[in-house]
Protein backbone atom coordinates (compact mmCIF):
# COMPACT_ATOMS: atom_id res chain seq x y z
CA UNK A 1 0.00 0.00 0.00
CA UNK A 2 2.70 2.41 0.91
CA UNK A 3 5.13 1.70 -2.09
CA UNK A 4 8.48 0.85 -0.10
CA UNK A 5 9.97 -1.95 1.42
CA UNK A 6 7.84 -5.24 2.59
CA UNK A 7 4.65 -5.35 3.80
CA UNK A 8 3.44 -7.54 6.27
CA UNK A 9 0.18 -9.58 5.58
CA UNK A 10 -2.24 -7.94 8.47
CA UNK A 11 -5.68 -9.28 9.55
CA UNK A 12 -6.76 -12.43 8.24
CA UNK A 13 -4.16 -12.83 5.65
CA UNK A 14 -1.92 -15.66 5.26
CA UNK A 15 1.80 -15.08 5.81
CA UNK A 16 3.96 -15.45 2.57
CA UNK A 17 5.79 -18.96 2.90
CA UNK A 18 3.09 -21.05 3.59
CA UNK A 19 1.30 -22.17 7.01
CA UNK A 20 -2.76 -21.61 6.99
CA UNK A 21 -2.32 -19.95 10.44
CA UNK A 22 -5.49 -17.17 10.89
CA UNK A 23 -4.15 -13.97 12.95
CA UNK A 24 -6.37 -12.25 15.31
CA UNK A 25 -4.67 -8.77 15.66
CA UNK A 26 -3.59 -6.16 12.89
CA UNK A 27 -0.04 -7.98 12.99
CA UNK A 28 2.74 -6.56 14.36
CA UNK A 29 4.34 -3.09 14.93
CA UNK A 30 5.71 -2.76 11.89
CA UNK A 31 2.49 -3.48 10.28
CA UNK A 32 1.04 -0.65 12.62
CA UNK A 33 3.55 1.51 11.27
CA UNK A 34 2.74 1.07 7.98
CA UNK A 35 -1.03 1.74 8.35
CA UNK A 36 -0.02 4.84 10.16
CA UNK A 37 2.18 5.90 7.69
CA UNK A 38 -0.47 5.43 5.03
CA UNK A 39 -2.96 7.05 7.20
CA UNK A 40 -0.82 10.10 7.13
CA UNK A 41 -0.30 10.42 3.04
CA UNK A 42 -3.87 10.02 2.74
CA UNK A 43 -4.91 12.30 4.66
CA UNK A 44 -1.87 14.97 3.72
CA UNK A 45 -3.43 13.99 -0.23
CA UNK A 46 -6.99 14.75 0.98
CA UNK A 47 -6.87 16.79 3.21
CA UNK A 48 -3.35 19.28 3.14
CA UNK A 49 -3.89 21.73 0.46
CA UNK A 50 -0.60 23.65 1.22
CA UNK A 51 1.36 22.51 -1.94
CA UNK A 52 -1.52 23.37 -4.21
CA UNK A 53 -2.20 27.10 -2.72
CA UNK A 54 1.30 27.83 -2.60
CA UNK A 55 1.51 26.58 -6.60
CA UNK A 56 -1.99 28.71 -6.81
CA UNK A 57 -0.57 31.73 -5.23
CA UNK A 58 2.80 31.68 -7.35
CA UNK A 59 1.18 31.46 -10.89
CA UNK A 60 -1.29 34.28 -8.94
CA UNK A 61 1.48 36.18 -8.50
CA UNK A 62 3.73 35.91 -11.34
CA UNK A 63 0.55 36.82 -13.54
CA UNK A 64 -0.06 40.13 -11.11
CA UNK A 65 3.33 41.21 -11.77
CA UNK A 66 2.84 40.60 -15.66
CA UNK A 67 -0.12 42.60 -16.14
CA UNK A 68 1.57 45.33 -14.01
CA UNK A 69 4.37 45.47 -15.75
CA UNK A 70 2.22 45.53 -18.90
CA UNK A 71 0.06 48.29 -17.40
CA UNK A 72 3.66 50.40 -16.71
CA UNK A 73 4.29 49.88 -20.40
CA UNK A 74 1.31 50.82 -21.09
CA UNK A 75 1.07 54.10 -19.10
CA UNK A 76 4.32 55.06 -20.36
CA UNK A 77 3.64 54.67 -24.19
CA UNK A 78 0.61 57.01 -23.42
CA UNK A 79 3.11 59.21 -21.44
CA UNK A 80 5.56 59.25 -24.41
CA UNK A 81 2.17 59.75 -27.03
CA UNK A 82 1.10 62.62 -25.21
CA UNK A 83 4.91 63.58 -24.99
CA UNK A 84 4.77 63.72 -28.55
CA UNK A 85 1.45 65.04 -29.61
CA UNK A 86 3.05 68.26 -26.96
CA UNK A 87 5.82 68.55 -29.09
CA UNK A 88 3.68 68.02 -32.32
CA UNK A 89 1.32 70.69 -31.12
CA UNK A 90 3.75 72.89 -30.09
CA UNK A 91 5.79 72.80 -33.82
CA UNK A 92 2.76 73.39 -34.89
CA UNK A 93 1.87 76.45 -33.02
CA UNK A 94 5.26 77.28 -33.71
CA UNK A 95 5.00 76.89 -37.63
CA UNK A 96 1.92 78.91 -37.46
CA UNK A 97 3.59 82.06 -36.20
CA UNK A 98 6.98 82.01 -38.47
CA UNK A 99 4.15 81.70 -41.18
CA UNK A 100 2.41 84.77 -39.77
CA UNK A 101 6.12 86.59 -39.47
CA UNK A 102 6.91 85.63 -42.58
CA UNK A 103 3.88 87.25 -44.02
CA UNK A 104 4.59 90.41 -41.86
CA UNK A 105 7.93 90.74 -42.92
CA UNK A 106 7.18 90.53 -46.69
CA UNK A 107 4.20 93.40 -46.67
CA UNK A 108 7.08 95.44 -44.76
CA UNK A 109 9.06 94.85 -47.50
CA UNK A 110 7.81 97.47 -49.88
CA UNK A 111 7.30 99.97 -47.65
CA UNK A 112 11.31 99.42 -46.50
CA UNK A 113 11.89 98.92 -50.12
CA UNK A 114 10.67 102.77 -50.56
CA UNK A 115 12.41 104.28 -47.77
CA UNK A 116 15.88 102.33 -48.70
CA UNK A 117 15.36 104.28 -52.35
CA UNK A 118 14.54 107.37 -51.15
CA UNK A 119 17.77 107.65 -48.62
CA UNK A 120 19.55 106.80 -51.16
CA UNK A 121 18.45 109.22 -53.83
CA UNK A 122 18.78 111.74 -51.07
CA UNK A 123 22.47 110.30 -50.74
CA UNK A 124 22.78 110.57 -54.27
CA UNK A 125 21.46 114.45 -54.47
CA UNK A 126 23.85 115.19 -51.63
CA UNK A 127 27.11 113.79 -53.06
CA UNK A 128 26.33 115.51 -56.63
CA UNK A 129 25.70 118.19 -55.10
CA UNK A 130 29.23 118.25 -52.82
CA UNK A 131 31.00 117.48 -56.72
CA UNK A 132 29.48 120.47 -57.99
CA UNK A 133 31.02 122.57 -55.77
CA UNK A 134 34.04 120.95 -55.91
CA UNK A 135 34.03 121.42 -59.11
CA UNK A 136 33.49 125.41 -58.82
CA UNK A 137 36.20 125.53 -56.40
CA UNK A 138 38.38 123.50 -58.90
CA UNK A 139 37.20 126.02 -61.62
CA UNK A 140 38.36 128.89 -59.41
CA UNK A 141 41.61 127.80 -58.76
CA UNK A 142 42.75 126.45 -62.15
CA UNK A 143 42.64 129.65 -63.91
CA UNK A 144 45.39 130.68 -62.70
Amino acid sequence: MSGGGTETPVGCEAAPGGGSKKRDSLGTAGSAHLIIKDLGEIHSRLLDHRPVIQGETRYFVKEFECKQLMTQSVDSNRGSRNEKKIHSDHLVASEKQHTLQWDDFLKEQPNKRAEVDEEHRKAMERLKEQYAEMEKDLAKFSTF
